[in-house]
Parts: structure tokens; sequence; C-alpha cells
């Protein structure tokens, strides 16, 4: 089987580039696939993660942003010039690599690829964040409406979508019926070491931005200080992390390309985002061992078992947050037991299972057609 990543540019480090880069060389060298993988935007810029050499990759040079930095008629001109050129291009390598299927995401150009493809090739578009969010406008000028307006109505187009949650896919399935819930892949703890739970030590890992609900997450932390002044906070991430300074107990740190001894050597995971569509660092530190306290949404309450391998708190209530986390500090069984499993639960996102679900829709498309 022939499948083809079109995605406009990897350079951030962000969670859907990792998976999308996991996903391809999994795809290559445990299922066997010829996998190619293009970019139009990419130029002499790494990729975020490292691309099995059996994976192949090409970089179309078409730049389709460059017309920001013209005005008026030019900046036009500029943007039909690359818009052509982005059609010419894909259009010939989609001919030549002749995929059987072809996968992008919300953010890749999918009405292109709909238009480009052949009569053997399915059009996947991957969401990686949630309905609500891709169609909130807020400030969005009237172009970027009706280009928005455009790119949903060619949505219908597309052979699936596949979504990471069910909450999320039954928002979809209200304007579109081919939509399947297909979780993300989690790099999981193979290790072989886990929490002992003695650590005072809780851990926050991710970005540091207002979604992620750094408000909320120093507030809390304040509240639990006043009780636990023996415990320590440490976050990990990047980005704007003026909320954290200064909060006594709170320490700030760079992220780390391997949270894995990170999370091995705390006793918790927090995660305080208003809204999270899956949230990696949740598996991926359940894994090791930790039960984690979220607010609640779509990534938080399908990831974690309310009461089993953590808690599961009503959106920026603070207080109930912090009276769960006081919970697991004053109850060492309790941190125990829930860590066990947390170990056994985030099982179910590993690479084989995840793996066989997108095996499983490739061949049903293939059939199809």
């Amino acid at each position: 089987m022939r499948v083809l990543y079109v995605y406009p540019i990897m350079v951030e480090l962000g969670g859907a580039e990792r998976v999308f880069i996991q996903k391809m060389n999994l795809l290559a060298t445990r299922s066997g696939y010829e996998v190619f993988f293009v970019t139009y935007n990419q130029g002499s810029h790494p990729l975020s993660f490292a691309l099995d050499e059996k994976v192949h990759h090409e970089d179309l040079g078409v730049f389709t942003y460059t017309h920001y930095q013209y005005k008026g008629l030019r900046r036009l001109w500029e943007y039909v010039k690359r818009r052509r050129m982005l059609r010419q291009r894909l259009t010939a390598k989609v001919k030549e690599l002749q995929p059987d299927i072809i996968i992008t995401s919300t953010a890749g150009d999918f009405p292109l690829l709909c238009q480009c493809k052949g009569k053997q090739s399915s059009v996947i578009v991957e969401s990686h964040a949630c309905y609500h969010h891709l169609v909130d406008y807020g400030a969005m000028t009237i172009w970027n409406r009706i280009d928005l307006f455009r790119r949903y109505q060619w949505l219908r187009k597309v052979d699936r979508i596949v979504t990471l949650t069910e909450a999320d896919a039954r928002r979809w399935k209200k304007h579109y019926q081919q939509v399947v819930v297909i979780p993300n892949i989690v790099h999981l703890n193979t290790t072989g070491r886990y929490s002992s739970q003695d650590e005072k030590r809780i851990i926050y890992a991710g970005r540091f931005a207002e979604v992620k609900g750094m408000t909320e997450l120093a507030a809390t932390w304040e509240l639990i200080y006043q009780k636990h002044p023996d415990w320590r906070l440490d976050a990990y991430g990047n980005g704007d992390d003026r909320e954290l300074q200064g909060v006594e107990g709170l320490h700030v740190h760079s992220a780390v390309p391997d949270p894995m001894p990170y999370y091995c050597d705390s006793s918790m995971l927090l995660l305080t985002s208003r809204d999270e569509p899956f949230g990696l660092v949740m598996p991926e530190a359940m894994s090791c061992g930790l039960p984690v306290v979220a607010f609640d949404t779509d990534g938080s309450s399908s990831i974690i078992t309310d009461g089993e391998d953590g808690f599961v708190v009503k959106s920026s209530n603070c207080e109930a947050f912090a009276r769960q986390v006081c919970r697991l500090i004053e109850d060492v069984e309790l941190r125990k037991r829930m860590g066990q499993c947390a170990i056994a639960n985030a099982r179910r996102f590993s690479a084989e299972n995840i793996l066989s679900q997108w095996e499983t829709l490739f061949k049903s498309l293939v059939a199809a057609k």
C-alpha cells in the first residue's frame, strides 16, 4: 500500500507534529507500507522530529506564506501566483506517486487534495483540535471567514475525518457523516522504571500558554502549598511563564526532549488546560505510574478514568482541583493504587493498538474503491 502524507511545514515541536512523524515512521517500518511525505513550505528548515530513512520526504518549495511581505495588489498577485504554483506542483506529485491513501490535517490544503487526487486515492483529514475550537471565528476578518467556510464545505468531499475522542466526534457528526475516532499514538514508558510515589514532587509538562491554564495552575498550586509546603511543583515547558514566576514552591524549567525520567521522579501530574483535544502528556505520565489530576476537557475525560487512575475536575474550579491533589498527597496508598491503574490503562494508546486501527481504516478504504 502506498500512503502519502501532506503537511505545509513541520518545524514546531508540538504534539501534532510528533504524532504525524511517529505514524509515518511506524507505517514504513512496522506495517511495510510505502510512505511518502510532502511539504510545501519547509524549505531548508529541519523537520521537527527525526524521520525514518524508509519515509521519502520532499518539499515542493512553494512558500505560500510569502505574500504577506507585500501590500495591496502585489500581495494579491503573490497570493494567486503561489496558489497556482501549489496546485501545479501538488497535482504533479500526486499523479506521479499514485497513492492509495492521502492524509493531511485540518491545517493542510485538503480542498486541493480532493481536486487533484486520482480515482484510486482516498483522502483522510485528521483533526488535532476540537471542532468547536476550529470554527471559533473570534477576531477573524471577513476574508478569513469566507475561506474557512469554503474549506469546511470541501470537507464533505473527503473520504474520512479522523478525530481523537468520541466527544469531539459527536460534534463533527452533526455536520459530517464520514467521521471515525482514532486516538493518538503515545510514546509510552519502556524503561522498566516507574514512580515510587515517595517523592514529594508534582510535575506539569506542556506549553506555557493561556489555553493551558497558567493562571489556574498558579492559583491552584498556591492553595496546595499552603497546606503542604514540604511539596514542590516542577513545571516544564516553553512559552509565556509570567503567571508562574514568583509562586512559592513552583519551579519553572525549559521543556525537555525526553520527559520520562522526570515523570518517574514525580508522584503525580497536573494538567490545568482550559481546552485539550487529547493531551499526550497524560498517558505518557500515566505509563510511568503517575495519577493525573486535570480539568474536564475532551482530552482529559477520554484518557483519565475518574477516581481510578486520576481525577477529572470541573473546569476552572481551582478549589476542587486543589482538594483532589491534597487528597493524593495525604494518602500514599491511594497514590500507589491509582498509579498502578494508570500504568495498565495507558497501554490502550500503545503503538500496536493504535496502528492496527489505522491499518483497518486504510484497508477498508482501498477495498471500497
